[in-house]
């Protein structure tokens, strides 16, 4: 069981998983992603994944995400990077598992809930980890979203962009 970890010893590694290929709504989550924690996150409804995730490891996880809204920008509606926490989220004490995707774009004060988002997720970084503070949780954040922003710039990551999922 992982609890309180240091920042310092958060091990993050590049490990290929399945892809898998996800397709649901975006739905409204805590409304924690922006307001407390500088990281706005597409919420993926829970009937999307609860049966393809199952076996999944808790943690955070790299990949591809494109949200199908033809209100948003043009610059928005392309295949995005995206860095998620599947979990309950430790520091939080959630009651329900989640999918919570940081897409790597600046999509400002948009909202996008209801429209529907396909979801490839190809690599595991790390395992969910506790917090002693919000503010070591922010650090883990940011560290995370570098950290996986850089994989997905490589092989056997770089290629799934141009995915089935997204044509």
């Amino acid at each position: 069981s992982v609890r309180s970890m240091a920042l310092s010893k958060l091990v993050r590694v590049s490990q290929p998983v399945g892809p898998f290929r996800l397709l649901g709504k975006v739905v409204e989550g805590f409304q924690r992603g922006s307001t407390q924690l500088g990281w706005p996150t597409a919420n993926l409804d829970p009937a999307a994944f609860e049966d393809s995730l199952d076996n999944s490891q808790e943690g955070v996880y790299v990949g591809w995400a494109l949200v199908e809204n033809e209100q948003l920008p043009r610059a928005a509606q392309v295949v995005h990077k995206a860095v998620l926490s599947i979990g309950w989220n430790p520091f939080y004490k959630n009651k329900q598992r989640t999918v919570e995707a940081y897409l790597c774009h600046d999509f400002g004060d948009l909202k996008f809930y209801g429209s529907p988002m396909r979801l490839l997720i190809c690599g595991f970084v790390r395992p969910q980890a506790d917090f002693s503070s919000m503010e070591a949780l922010v650090d883990a954040i940011a560290a995370d979203v570098a950290y996986g922003m850089a994989c997905l710039d490589d092989p056997p990551f770089e290629h799934l962009r141009t995915d089935s999922l997204f044509a």
